[in-house]
């Protein structure tokens, strides 16, 4: 091989050597370099995505203990959303109150104040650990009334 390379002309030999050296170059470049960069930025993209699922993480770990101590009343699901009614002006718009599984509670109302029903929700959530699984509202023709149910938990 090298007998061969010798007896070709000098201007053949800067041909063939600058030829192997930029093949050796896309060689490296194809199959070394690329491969790795791509790695590398494909880790960081993981690292910065896993960054923030561990920030989530633990943002939500910080709320949790808050929520988990809000104070629950040791009175009855029915009790509680009965006395809080009343204390908001909206008891005498339930038509139906059942019971729903253990800790739920299915309250009916007709012709009540929308604002004071959102009030009452609302009370019951911060003060109570009651919270809305499922709500239809529907309007009445009388402006600021509304109908419908809400399906009350206690978790």
């Amino acid at each position: 091989m090298m007998e061969w390379f010798l007896n070709r002309t000098p201007r053949e030999r800067v041909i063939l050597v600058a030829g192997g050296a930029l093949a050796l170059v896309i060689i490296v470049w194809q199959f070394v370099w690329s491969p790795l960069s791509n790695g590398v930025e494909r880790l960081e993209s993981t690292v910065a995505v896993q960054t923030r699922l561990l920030i989530d993480a633990q943002n939500a770990a910080s709320i949790a203990p808050r929520e988990a101590a809000r104070p629950r009343s040791e009175q009855s699901l029915y009790v509680v959303v009965d006395r809080t009614a009343r204390t908001h002006g909206v008891a005498d718009a339930f038509t139906q109150t059942s019971q729903d599984g253990a800790t739920g509670l299915t309250v009916r109302f007709t012709s009540a104040p929308f604002d004071a029903l959102l009030g009452w929700l609302m009370t019951l959530e911060s003060e109570h650990a009651v919270t809305v699984d499922q709500a239809t509202f529907n309007a009445m023709q009388q402006p600021g009334l509304v109908s419908g149910q809400v399906l009350l938990r206690r978790y």
